[in-house]
């Protein structure tokens, strides 16, 4: 998957969803999944439909420029629905993106 975000910052299946800059001149950039790929279960491979909750993660701060660039990675964590899937509700804990 090619897009902006990815040759910028060579992060593939993700996007920028807004910058701030914080007091300090830091610019913190929230990034989301872009993948559709991130819903297969990885145990069946099949496409989750339920959103089981969202994750704000925090991928290491990268310098770049004069001031340095802080990331929010927003992922969503999704839910297995496939009958005899290990991954489905009651047989483990749910499945999230890589």
């Amino acid at each position: 998957m090619l897009n902006d975000t990815t040759l910028l910052l060579v992060l593939d299946g993700v996007s920028v969803v807004r910058v701030e800059r914080l007091a300090d001149g830091t610019r913190r950039v929230h990034l989301a999944t872009a993948d559709e790929r991130a819903r297969a279960c990885p145990d069946c491979g099949v496409f989750a439909t339920r959103v089981k909750g969202s994750v704000v993660t925090r991928p290491r701060d990268l310098p770049y420029g004069e001031s340095g660039l802080e990331f929010r990675w927003h992922k969503r964590r999704w839910w297995c629905r496939e009958p005899g899937c290990p991954s489905s509700p009651g047989a483990r804990t749910p499945t999230s993106p890589r």
